[in-house]
């Protein structure tokens, strides 16, 4: 019954262009260059950062998501970046490889940055519905059947930034890219073509602010967070989520999404390596009954930077 509810469910984002598009990751504040490409060069070192996403516990063959993410600044004002996502929906399979290139312009002595970046796209896409796990029905939407493609796409953004404060706004998808094609059905009533509809890719938009107080001298921290994604003929979601956190590396937060999930996480750092987790549970929907939450983690390295004299050494996770 489990498998037949994904089933369902990665059939209907097929369909329809109200499907998701963006894996949404709970700490985006450990990965910001996955939603915006401005971000790229923004840090005293450079970052390369595992994160992998676990849905719906309790689900066989529930999503699971990995991405890859790497930026450095190669001169005083030019930096370069790239995002390798894959996510895995059985039977869905998608592949997202981006690279992004941004600008930094200082505004004055304090440090304070504005980027603006942009990301080409490779897509990879491709559908493979195993007829055992499927009911006997004639809609070619349930049938055996095969499909693969690959698009392109293109994102860009901007990003300020300072010792305390970032702000970003970035624009996803602008190419609309398509996914059409025809797909071979091979079931048990017939053999032929058919067409899974107009599965485009959605433009959409991403806010985020966050800002970092100090509390208790300079060993405790608090950094609210925001980011509000939109996008066309979809509904509105934003993320809050408050840390607190102790010698700027370790940290704990807690989180809310407007769509009903609350999410727990912590993180600490072991030299140039941090780890961050989080859980989160879904408050409402059906979906609730059926799954023990999903899990995040997150491994980043803080590589050593050659080209980091124009930034004082203030970033922090």
């Amino acid at each position: 019954m489990r498998n037949f509810i994904i089933i369902l469910i990665v059939v209907f984002s097929i369909t329809t262009m109200q499907a998701q598009q963006q894996t949404t990751y709970s700490q985006f504040f450990n990965n910001e260059i996955v939603y915006n490409p401005a971000v790229s060069g923004s840090k005293t070192y450079n970052p390369l950062v595992i994160q992998t996403r676990q849905q719906w516990l309790g689900f066989e063959d529930a999503p699971f998501t990995t991405t890859i993410s790497y930026h450095k600044l190669v001169n005083q004002n030019s930096a370069l970046g790239g995002v390798f996502s894959f996510e895995n929906t059985n039977p869905s399979l998608k592949t997202d490889l981006r690279l992004s290139y941004a600008f930094h312009v200082p505004l004055n002595s304090n440090r304070t940055f504005l980027s603006f970046g942009v990301a080409p796209s490779l897509l990879y896409y491709s559908l493979n519905f195993d007829f055992e796990d499927l009911p006997e029905n004639q809609d070619p939407a349930f049938s055996e059947s095969t499909f693969s493609s690959i698009s392109y796409d293109l994102s860009s953004g901007l990003y300020l930034y300072n010792e305390r404060l970032s702000l970003g706004f970035s624009c996803m998808n602008m190419l609309q890219s398509s996914f059409n094609a025809e797909v071979l059905l091979q079931s048990n009533q017939s053999v032929g073509k058919t067409s899974f509809g107009n599965n485009t890719q959605i433009m959409s938009f991403y806010s985020f602010a966050s800002y970092n107080f100090d509390v208790i001298n300079n060993d405790w921290s608090v950094e609210p967070t925001v980011l509000l994604r939109d996008a066309i003929h979809q509904k509105q979601i934003i993320d809050f989520v408050t840390r607190v956190k102790y010698l700027r590396d370790n940290w704990m937060g807690v989180g809310y999404r407007s769509d009903g999930t609350i999410s727990f996480s912590f993180g600490f750092k072991s030299n140039k390596m941090h780890v961050g987790y989080s859980y989160d549970h879904q408050l409402t929907g059906e979906i609730m009954n059926y799954n023990y939450g999903t899990h995040e983690f997150v491994i980043s390295f803080q590589l050593p930077a050659i080209q980091h004299n124009r930034h004082t050494n203030f970033w922090i996770f």
